[in-house]
């Protein structure tokens, strides 16, 4: 297993951990918010309620730099994987449970809390895509007009 692979694996399951039966500090109440912080000296991801409240962490030590100096560059390196953690769990309809209230999102902060990219954005009427889900678009698109006026000649 790539170490990308163990790091996704990681991070989806710290997200999946939020509703895990086995849990004792599962979801219990409502959210409409959920941030990720980083934290670039120990690696630690953690997350946090709308609230504020801690509600789980992992720590990833490829993402441990030492120093708070290093922190664009850690979240340069983590950004692409918590995305594409996101994106396997809103494909797998994981977001839809009902303790996730609408709108929800999904938004890494920095130490202060301040929003540094949503990863994920869902409402009733509106979803956010973000780039994973949209990966081999523009090819299967391209695939189904070439096929569709190839018909045509």
């Amino acid at each position: 297993m790539s170490t990308r692979e163990k790091q996704l694996e990681l991070i989806t399951g710290l997200f999946c951990d939020l509703l895990r039966e086995s849990n004792p500090n599962r979801l219990q109440v409502g959210l409409s918010d959920l941030f990720v912080q980083i934290n670039p000296t120990t690696g630690e991801v953690s997350l946090f309620s709308d609230e504020d409240e801690l509600l789980g962490s992992c720590t990833i030590f490829s993402w441990a730099k030492g120093n708070d100096s290093d922190y664009q560059a850690v979240v340069a390196e983590a950004l692409p994987i918590l995305r594409e953690a996101v994106a396997i769990l809103e494909q797998r309809g994981w977001w839809q449970h009902n303790l996730f209230e609408r709108p929800f999102s999904v938004e890494l902060v920095s130490q202060d809390f301040e929003t540094i990219e949503e990863l994920l954005f869902l409402d009733d009427d509106l979803v956010k895509v973000t780039t994973p889900l949209l990966q081999g678009l523009n090819e299967d698109l391209d695939k189904f007009l070439a096929d569709l006026l190839g018909d045509l000649k």
